[in-house]
């Protein structure tokens, strides 16, 4: 692929992600139009993308979507751009038991060239090796070079430049240790200051990194692929509106998502179940991602008037959809370090943050029962992160292949902590639109 690259590394906390961001930011200086990607299922990293380029960022995963689903997302979403930046997952290899999800697969899959981000941090001529390695486990992965970061000082970029030559590696840029370019802990969004320190960091680097990287060379102008159309949007009869929760504490809904909701005749509004004290007039259905409820637990039960327009309207039968904190939202109460606080009610029972336990990691799943997105028995892909736990008094939603069942579903609803990576055409979206178009409930209000 002509003018796109994959930044990634050896492991998680090397720097890729600030490196990623700033070549971005760096491209967008430079007046080119730049489409990001996030490997893996990361809703934050492709919220700090949009920030930077101005345009939504995309998540790309072999697990979820397959090879084929892949390239097709990525020839429907780099639209006009004439510069493509992917930012990988992990360590380069890391994915599923077999390695056939990793970054490297997809590099090799879409035929991008690898920056490799060395944290030099505690080591020095070792990280020649470690690229070495990185280049040459796999002969189909294509080497662009490396960036050194957190690099101690003249003496020590030194000794890894002379290491990297000797082994054949190119030194692309190199990044000092320096509290400037410090964006802190990445589990953000929880912290407005937070997020604006790593905008400050991005820009810093992303002007260090410019005085350095070959961006013609790597990125050569004119050499953009000639753009292909979006999916198609089905024609005829008006939009579907959809309320979409998006505020401070529901924000994890992919850009696919509203694209695949658009493909099926659907309208998404999005409405705020912190300010708003009821939902969007003449919505059709209800789609609640995931996001921060128990950050702002308290906030969400003082609005009263909203948590009671959605246990109404979902108990008229309006269409559900509630993913992660979208279900925490919906159930009675929401227990947290700072007390116990009342949701929405529209699901029996309770859910927990008071001892968390992390749950990560990729699911077959098969729908137990009929729902507005899945026929009875269908199977499904998704992906499980999260540290709640629930004690719900409702029907699941989902069993897992390896055993245990998740979430919740009544006819009209389906509410589960397991994220699903939604495309244009999925049938699960035409599925819950068509529902939404069908049924006679609408929110109060309408015109």
């Amino acid at each position: 692929m002509d003018s796109a690259v994959l930044v990634s590394a050896s492991g998680t906390g090397q720097g890729k992600t600030l490196v990623a961001t700033a070549l971005c930011a760096a491209l967008s200086r430079a007046g080119r139009t730049v489409q990001a990607y996030k490997v893996g299922p990361d809703y934050i990293d492709a919220s700090f993308y949009r920030r930077v380029c101005g345009r939504p960022a995309y998540n790309v995963d072999l697990w979820l979507d397959g090879e084929a689903g892949v390239q097709r997302h990525v020839r429907h979403t780099r639209g006009d751009s004439d510069a493509l930046v992917f930012e990988g997952m992990m360590g380069l290899f890391d994915g599923d038991d077999e390695g056939e999800t990793s970054t490297a697969r997809i590099a090799t899959l879409l035929d991008l060239p690898v920056i490799l981000v060395l944290d030099l941090w505690t080591c020095s001529q070792t990280a020649a090796a470690v690229a070495l390695g990185c280049f040459h486990y796999d002969s189909r992965v294509r080497p662009a070079g490396v960036i050194l970061n957190r690099v101690g000082g003249e003496s020590h970029e030194r000794a890894v430049r002379r290491s990297c030559a000797q082994a054949g590696i190119r030194v692309l840029a190199t990044v000092p240790y320096d509290a400037a370019f410090d964006a802190g802990e990445r589990h953000l969004g929880l912290d407005p200051t937070a997020v604006e320190a790593r905008a400050t960091a991005v820009e810093r680097l992303a002007e260090h990194l410019a005085a350095q990287l070959p961006l013609d060379e790597l990125f050569p102008a004119g050499s953009g692929a000639q753009v292909e159309s979006a999916a198609p949007v089905r024609s005829g009869g008006s939009p579907v509106l959809i309320a979409v929760a998006h505020d401070d504490a529901f924000w994890f809904t992919y850009a696919e998502t509203y694209a695949a909701l658009r493909a099926a005749g659907a309208e998404p509004v999005r409405f705020s179940p912190l300010a708003d004290r009821t939902l969007p007039a003449g919505a059709r259905g209800l789609w609640i991602g995931g996001g921060y409820p128990e950050q702002h637990a308290k906030a969400l039960e003082a609005n009263a008037s909203m948590r009671q327009a959605i246990a109404d309207a979902v108990a008229a039968g309006l269409p559900t959809y509630a993913e992660c904190g979208g279900l925490m939202y919906l159930a009675e109460r929401l227990k947290t370090s700072g007390g116990c606080y009342a949701m929405a009610g529209v699901l029996r029972g309770s859910t927990s943050m008071v001892q968390p336990r992390l749950r990560i990691g990729y699911r077959h799943a098969r729908a137990v029962a009929e729902t507005p997105l899945d026929p009875a028995g269908s199977t499904l892909r998704g992906y499980e992160f999260h540290y709640a736990s629930n004690r719900l008094h409702e029907a699941p939603a989902y069993a897992f292949d390896k055993g245990g069942y998740d979430g919740a579903h009544r006819s009209n609803l389906l509410a589960a902590f397991l994220h699903r990576h939604f495309l244009p055409g999925d049938a699960a979206i035409t599925r819950f639109v068509t529902a939404c178009e069908r049924g006679a409930l609408r929110t109060p209000a309408e015109p």
